[in-house]
């Protein structure tokens, strides 16, 4: 029987397999001390421990006298392969875990596979079969192996191919929010990776908003400040149309809305707002406080992905808006249902497409009437105001938000 102190630790083996939580190591520890060592020891030739070396740690703390077996493969890569191969299957590894495994493991199997394909082109030549197999046959050798040895990885660790590469995907990123991943239950692969792509979506457009020109006609006036402070002409408005933010935080801008729009719009002119569901109530009683009457709800309908509210247990399929009147309306029937389209958030978190604005401006308003946004964002409603030849006034205040929104909607609305 071999001795502890015969064994030989192999730095770079340690570190291929992740370590123990202190919690884990003190219950193997218990394991061992009560009942002794049952798996042994996994050494090659020169006594290099290939598996077992928390369990060796152990015995050498508890003084107790090791079971050992020895292992011999034809090459060290397929030494190095196994080290890592039979620790995967005994340990209880999260993604993340599995992850940091998988990369260990992909080299060594391409390595692998270039040494097969060595050795079969030497013993058949240029006639040897095909050993690279993938579904993918527009692929050039180089990926194949890469792709071969990414699946084979994946399937040893018991990852998906997708949640794998999706993973790399969030490392190469952003590699603090790679850690994080099942840290806790909001971070999860798919969200960190949705993470990751929105702010590459959001990259991708400021790029070609860079490329646009602001050259905005005199109908169009956008202000880069606090719609409060912003002086518009009294009784000059005919739609405000706009999407405020909807947390309750936020309710006392609904205040000021409401204190701003029974000045400036016209009699028979409308207030069209988002809302959050929650405060459809509160919205509609601090809007009548300064005379504007509830007309009707709107609802629109998602086409994108879709939020759950887990306190209600609610699956959200819609949007709702408010429409306020001052006096009595005086344009056109519309319907009170409309199917939006998919809007990306990644110009402006509260973005909404131009499908809603484009419809309810159309029909509630005549050409070279005044539609206003006070929470004007990346200009929706001014694209869709330019685009029906009505005049339009912006507000947006960037001063205390680092995304520089104005801007943004300054070019998409000068390029509309």
């Amino acid at each position: 029987m071999i001795i502890l102190s015969q064994l030989i630790i192999n730095p770079t083996y340690e570190k291929m397999i992740p370590a123990l939580t202190a919690e884990e190591y003190d219950s193997l520890k218990d394991s061992i001390k009560n009942n002794g060592l049952w798996i042994p020891i996994l050494v090659n030739q020169d006594n290099v421990i290939l598996d077992g070396h928390h369990r060796y740690k152990i015995c050498k703390e508890l003084g107790i006298k090791i079971k050992h077996a020895v292992r011999t493969f034809p090459t060290k890569l397929d030494e190095e392969i196994f080290v890592i191969e039979c620790n995967v299957k005994r340990r209880q590894l999260d993604d993340l875990g599995k992850h940091k495994i998988y990369e260990k493991l992909k080299p060594l199997y391409k390595q692998r596979a270039k040494l097969k394909q060595i050795e079969a082109g030497k013993k058949y030549g240029e006639n040897h079969p095909k050993s690279l197999r993938t579904n993918d046959h527009k692929l050039s050798s180089k990926e194949k192996e890469e792709s071969l040895a990414s699946t084979q990885a994946a399937n040893e660790v018991n990852l998906s191919r997708k949640k794998a590469q999706r993973m790399d995907h969030v490392k190469e990123q952003d590699p603090k929010l790679y850690e994080q991943i099942g840290q806790t239950d909001k971070i999860t692969v798919n969200k960190a990776y949705t993470i990751i792509r929105k702010k590459e979506k959001r990259k991708l457009r400021e790029k070609e908003i860079k490329k646009l020109q602001v050259h905005l006609p005199k109908s169009i006036q956008l202000y880069n400040q606090q719609f409060q402070t912003l002086k518009v002409k009294p009784k000059s408005i005919s739609l405000i149309f706009t999407d405020p933010p909807y947390h309750d935080k936020f309710l006392y801008l609904f205040e000021d809305l409401a204190k701003q729009a029974g000045i400036v719009l016209r009699d028979g002119g409308s207030l069209v707002t988002f809302v959050g569901q929650g405060n459809i109530g509160k919205i509609i009683i601090i809007m009548e406080k300064v005379g504007l009457k509830f007309h009707w709800p709107l609802v629109i309908k998602h086409t994108g992905p879709s939020a759950s509210v887990f306190g209600k247990k609610v699956l959200v399929g819609c949007k709702i808006m408010l429409w306020f009147v001052k006096g009595k309306y005086e344009g056109e029937f519309v319907s009170d249902i409309k199917e939006s389209k998919f809007q990306g958030k990644e110009l402006h978190e509260w973005a909404q497409s131009t499908v809603e604005s484009d419809y309810y401006i159309k029909y509630m308003t005549i050409p070279n009437e005044i539609i206003y946004d006070p929470f004007m964002g990346s200009g929706t409603t001014g694209i869709s105001a330019k685009k029906l030849n009505r005049q339009f006034i912006g507000c947006e205040d960037n001063s205390k938000d680092e995304n520089d929104y104005f801007t943004i909607a300054q070019k998409r609305i000068s390029n509309a």
